[in-house]
């Protein structure tokens, strides 16, 4: 028992046998080093060179300049020369190896790390906005509209899909009949079922679209023969960034949603594989005071911008987390729903959330013990959604003070417009650096910024302790529990964020609006399966079959300068517009007369009358205080 109490009796026993590992990893570290190098080859490289080589080379030398031969010491001196220079050459290439060559290594073990990570991290933020439905026929619409959004579904999915959606197996099977003739090219055959069947696709889809309007509209494409394009891309949600940027800002996650986080997590991922983003945005060099203005005029146009949305985003997120709470349902808050109608259904939900905190605050005073745990969560979520909405109110509200400042700001830049001329403030075409211009910029990662936002990430992950574990995908070391929470999933999108800002500027206006234009990568054939290698390989194809498609980005730059800049609309830059960026002739047509049409009149830009939120009731502030009151 003598050595178990001398062995026991050192605190700091954990600690030297933790030195003593880190010592044997560093030891076999060295050891990959110098086998990678190949000592054995390097070793006889030195001595022949050291040998032989130098040996025949100064005798032959030494021979020819002073015609004797040289000293047995200046034979001995150059040999030793050599092969010490040789072993400081090869001790400086191991050193190397361990250092610098280990931090090269390390790095590509980061991206390898990052790609496979996030890759399993979008499917699983995809499950978890699949798990965030009830069961039931929602969380049912939910998957089958995921799998609609695969383009290498069969028509045998294709079908199933449909059946998941509709209920309906004769409709599911003509489905599929199309999407076997889509593939076949034979769309002749795809409009006679079309008119066939027309009445009973309609009452199909007048049916869903009240339930699930995003799954109507992808099922009425399917129905018709089109499917998505990996060439085109996926349409991003729009406003996702300023969405992840609010979260951040305010210290509020609940300002997001789950398809906030897939977007963030797609565009990392696609930035990483090498995607490049074109965007396009506009400059004027010219009259200093007119500059002046336009800098003035589209900062107000940015944060008009992002009032407009914030008190729509706001309502949404609130949506959102009433039904991630179960105290809604998608088919009461449905997603494509107007925010007027958002507002009348969520005061309904808050309405009966009040009177359900009153009732169990009263049923509390007499039943402690049994009331109590379902009041408190009960009065959180009234709690939070009462931030929510008083949010979105407070947005609403900024919205109307926005807009005044963009009138503003519109009447200054057309007054100095009008005073130097339409020379001044036209859309300039060809050569010369003066007027006001189109430029096109390249959002991309370079190599070295590809390690820098892997290893942020991979640094993140390491600290929640993430690790793989079968189709669970995400798990702590010790298995037990799924940290990939909705919580966790939207500090992840902080994260990524945080790690894309000091490289591609999420936080700049006009770079939020260019990747808002763009399509996103399709990543649909990612499987659970796939080893970090094909992740890679996919998300490398997939950003390189993406095409240039600059026509939105060109279209709505052109709406922006027509309707909130003045700017005349000449035929040459349609005709430019149409040729380098291939926006639509009919679009810009449009726009030439409605510019045409508004004269030289003040515009409003307040086109859409936002909702009116009305001020937070008493009814819930009451509720709200006598929870709390009870809960102490």
């Amino acid at each position: 028992m003598k050595w178990l109490r001398r062995k026991s009796r050192d605190p700091h026993e954990p600690a030297r046998v933790s030195l003593d590992r880190e010592g044997n990893e560093q030891i076999e570290r060295i050891s990959r080093v110098v086998h990678r190098i190949h000592w054995t080859r390097n070793l006889l490289s030195i001595i022949w060179t050291a040998g032989p080589v130098t040996l025949l080379g100064l005798y032959g030398g030494f021979y020819a300049a002073y015609g004797k031969t040289p000293p047995g010491q200046t034979l001995l001196y150059f040999f030793l020369f050599t092969l010490f220079s040789g072993l400081v050459a090869f001790s400086a290439k191991v050193i190397y190896d361990m250092t610098r060559g280990h931090v090269q290594e390390q790095a590509q073990q980061d991206v390898s790390e990052a790609i496979d990570k996030l890759a399993d991290l979008i499917l699983a933020v995809r499950d978890l906005m699949v798990e965030s439905f009830e069961e039931g026929e929602a969380r049912q619409r939910e998957a089958a509209l995921q799998l609609l959004k695969r383009i290498e579904l069969t028509p045998d999915g294709v079908a199933f899909a449909a059946q998941e959606l509709t209920g309906d197996s004769e409709l599911a099977k003509i489905l599929g009949r199309i999407e076997t003739y889509r593939r076949a090219g034979l769309y002749s055959r795809v409009r006679d079922l079309n008119r066939q069947h027309g009445e009973r696709i309609d009452m199909a889809l007048e049916w869903l679209q009240e339930v699930s309007p995003e799954a109507a509209n992808v099922l009425r494409d399917r129905f018709n023969g089109e499917s998505q394009q990996l060439e085109k891309g996926v349409p991003r949600d729009e406003f996702f960034i300023e969405r992840v940027l609010a979260a951040i800002e305010e210290d509020n996650l609940l300002l997001m949603t789950l398809q906030d986080v897939e977007e963030m997590l797609i565009l990392a991922f696609e930035l990483i594989n090498g995607r490049e983003i074109p965007l396009l945005i506009f400059n004027y060099s010219g009259q200093w005071k007119l500059a002046r203005a336009l800098d003035d005029l589209e900062q107000k146009r940015s944060q008009y911008r992002i009032a407009q949305a914030s008190g729509s985003n706001r309502l949404r997120a609130l949506a959102s987390f009433l039904v991630e709470t179960d105290e809604a349902n998608h088919e009461t808050l449905p997603n494509g729903l107007s925010a007027q109608e958002l507002v009348v259904r969520i005061e309904e939900i808050l309405d009966r959330l009040a009177r359900e905190v009153s009732e169990l605050a009263r049923l509390a005073r007499f039943q402690p013990h049994k009331s109590k745990a379902e009041l408190r969560e009960k009065a959180d979520i009234l709690g939070k959604s009462l931030n929510l909405y008083k949010a979105a109110r407070q947005g609403y509200q900024h919205l109307g003070k926005a807009h005044a400042g963009l009138l503003e700001a519109s009447e200054d830049w057309n007054q100095l417009a009008e005073k130097f001329g339409d020379q001044a403030s036209k859309l300039r075409l060809g050569p010369g650096r003066m007027g006001l211009r189109i430029l096109e910029k390249i959002t991309w990662l370079t190599d070295e910024e590809k390690v820098a936002v892997c290893q942020h990430l991979v640094r993140y992950l390491e600290g929640e302790q993430l690790e793989k574990r079968g189709r669970r995908f995400f798990t702590r070391h010790n298995g037990r529990s799924r940290p990939l929470t909705l919580e966790g999933a939207r500090q992840l999108a902080v994260e990524v964020a945080l790690a894309l800002e000091p490289h591609i500027h999420l936080s700049r206006p006009s770079v939020q609006r260019g990747l808002n234009a763009t399509n996103a990568t399709y990543l649909g054939g990612l499987e659970p399966d796939m080893s970090a290698a094909e992740k890679a390989a996919l998300g490398a194809s997939m950003a390189k079959e993406v095409q240039q498609d600059m026509s939105h980005a060109a279209e709505r730059l052109a709406v922006a300068l027509v309707k909130h800049y003045r700017v005349e609309l000449t035929e040459e830059a349609m005709n430019f517009l149409i040729e380098a960026y291939g926006a639509r002739p009919q679009m810009l047509e449009m726009l030439s007369n409605y510019e045409a049409s508004s004269g030289n009149g003040p515009v409003s830009f307040l086109s859409l009358r936002p909702p009116r939120v009305i001020a937070l009731k008493r009814e819930w502030y009451r509720a709200l205080i006598k929870a709390r009151q009870q809960i102490g």
